[in-house]
């Protein structure tokens, strides 16, 4: 993923944003794609190599996000305005993903905390 929000963000680059929403700094957990060091060590970010555990959590939102585009990928509204409506759509997935879709072990969403 490139960080090309850059050209569209008044407020800056989009690791900048993610990072002031972080009450601490963040390690990013990586596999072993031999991009990530160099990359990542250009934006100031600490990084570990870490192939499951932790990983896996982002690794299913991907592969759910990428489920839930591919039947759209052809209509997805973006001639006008597009990392706008890219960046409500990710945060609206987000959303869905973490307050309303039921977890299938949980049967619940996974932010909801359990009293």
């Amino acid at each position: 993923m490139g960080f090309m929000a850059e050209e569209h963000s008044p407020r800056g680059s989009l690791h900048e944003e993610v990072l002031e929403t972080c009450t601490n700094k963040p390690v990013i957990l990586v596999d072993k794609g031999p991009w990530y060091p160099e990359a990542l060590k250009a934006l100031g970010l600490e990084w570990k190599h870490k192939t499951l555990g932790e990983r896996n959590r982002i690794e299913r939102w991907f592969r759910t996000m990428k489920a839930r585009t591919r039947r759209f990928s052809n209509n997805f509204p973006v001639r006008k305005k597009p990392i706008l409506k890219i960046k409500l759509f990710i945060r609206l997935f987000t959303l869905w993903y973490n307050f309303i879709r039921p977890h299938q072990t949980l049967k619940r969403p996974p932010a909801i905390l359990v009293t």
